[in-house]
């Protein structure tokens, strides 16, 4: 097993799952028929988007690992810090949406 290639696509997968997270996270609470889905697969809707989430990044890191192939040092320091960059990113706009959800913004 290439090691720098794993975490190489392990961030790559990270980053995806992230994205998938907010993305997800955000659209199910201004769908009910998405978060009623979600809440109908595993009996709550935060359990399916864990469970989804799970799987979206063995599976990414997976397929990464054999789409790319010999990873410099700096391209796994690129990619770990642009895994940086989206977990705040993220988190940011998470928060910025259940604080604008929670004040009825919309």
């Amino acid at each position: 097993m290439n090691k720098p290639r794993l975490i190489f696509a392990s961030a790559l997968a990270a980053i995806t799952t992230i994205v998938f997270v907010v993305v997800i996270t955000v659209w199910a609470e201004l769908s009910s028929p998405l978060k009623d889905w979600l809440k109908n697969f595993s009996g709550h809707h935060w359990t399916s988007k864990s469970i989804f989430s799970a799987l979206w990044y063995v599976v990414a890191t997976a397929v990464l690992y054999f789409v790319y192939r010999g990873q410099s040092e700096n391209h796994v320091r690129a990619a770990l810090v642009s895994l940086l960059i989206c977990t705040v990113l993220g988190t940011m706009i998470l928060t910025t949406f259940y604080t604008g959800h929670h004040f009825n913004i919309y």
